[in-house]
């Protein structure tokens, strides 16, 4: 969903943007006058020049903790995930109690599904600052991502005791009651992010998520409508209205925007999903199943997957795959898998 991108990068290093005037050498001004200029790109959204200007800030001085742990964060947000946890595995050697390079790891290990070593990390940090609320915020994304609500919940309840005012805590952990069916629990912290910042277009995208699940199609679309009139191109809130076009077979409508969705962001296993759940609706099986391998294939935890490619194989008249399918969804606890393998399969 929306929120595994929503993650904090640079509130740690904002700090590290600074030249100290009496630099002891030539080589320290010059190495830190790149990174500078390294720090002022990352920040307008220019990665490719922030990394060149690190890059020679690293050739000037080898051992620069911070050059290596900026860059990470650049080829982060060039999605090149696997290549930042090498910048900041180097960035942690160098400087063994650098808190911004396990924080900085732990979000990029998440990205790559490593969720235990993300979490590991995450305590790492804690160790140097127990009292940090975005630290606990991103270990109930990460316990979220793994399908471990509770906990999610409580490591999110910890950090909106340490800071009430964030709305994005709330968005997330009502999320996570949207996970688990609580739906009066998610709309009541979604309204609570909403007071806190009007403008929070996540809360707008999961409270139409809220909506779709109870039935309340025109509140659904009138949120989602919102939502993308705050953030237009945002993949994932496309994505989630074309879910609700599924609902109300409105087809072509859904297709158009689960196609805009992937175009945006090929990344997110719901888009292939529910692009899955449209060639269900439209009779196209063999289409549907290559969708949700697909989506399984991104993330195998995305909700109601098996089920739906459970259901594809049936209409495709495979029998023996589609019960190894609903097999799976009743392992990972899908209701509707678990009605259609007794339905079918027993």
């Amino acid at each position: 969903m929306w929120w595994e991108n929503k993650l904090i990068l640079l509130r740690y290093t904002c700090g590290l943007i600074f030249i100290l005037l009496g630099c002891e050498n030539n080589t320290q001004r010059e190495r830190d006058a790149f990174f500078v200029k390294g720090n002022i790109q990352l920040k307008e959204g220019e990665y490719s020049e922030a990394i060149r200007y690190y890059n020679e800030a690293i050739k000037v001085d080898s051992s620069f903790a911070e050059g290596f742990n900026n860059r990470g964060i650049a080829l982060y947000e060039e999605g090149k995930y696997g290549s930042a946890v090498l910048d900041y595995n180097e960035a942690i050697r160098l400087k063994t109690r650098f808190a911004d390079a396990f924080y900085n790891r732990a979000n990029a290990l998440h990205q790559l599904g490593q969720f235990e070593k993300s979490l590991l990390d995450l305590d790492s940090v804690k160790a140097y600052y127990p009292d940090s609320a975005y630290v606990f915020f991103t270990e109930g994304l990460t316990y979220s991502a793994m399908g471990e609500y509770q906990k999610a919940i409580n490591a999110i309840n910890q950090a909106i005791e340490l800071d009430d005012t964030n709305a994005e805590a709330y968005v997330n952990r009502g999320t996570v009651y949207y996970y688990q069916d609580s739906f009066a629990l998610a709309k009541a912290d979604l309204q609570k992010a909403l007071t806190l910042n009007a403008q929070e277009a996540n809360a707008f995208n999961v409270l139409g998520l809220v909506y779709t699940e109870e039935g309340q199609h025109d509140l659904a679309l009138e949120v989602f409508n919102h939502a993308l009139k705050l953030a237009p191109y945002q993949a994932f809130f496309l994505n989630n209205r074309g879910y609700l076009y599924l609902q109300i077979d409105s087809l072509e409508l859904a297709q158009k925007e689960i196609n805009q969705s992937i175009k945006l962001d090929a990344r997110n296993s719901y888009a292939y999903r529910n692009k899955g759940i449209y060639y269900l609706k439209n009779s196209q099986p063999e289409e549907a199943v290559r969708a949700l391998q697909q989506a399984i294939s991104l993330n195998e935890r995305t909700e109601k997957v098996y089920y739906f490619l459970g259901m594809a194989f049936i209409d495709a008249g495979k029998k023996e795959e589609a019960c190894r399918t609903l097999a799976k969804a009743v392992q990972m606890q899908e209701r509707e898998g678990e009605e259609a393998y007794k339905a079918n399969c027993l």
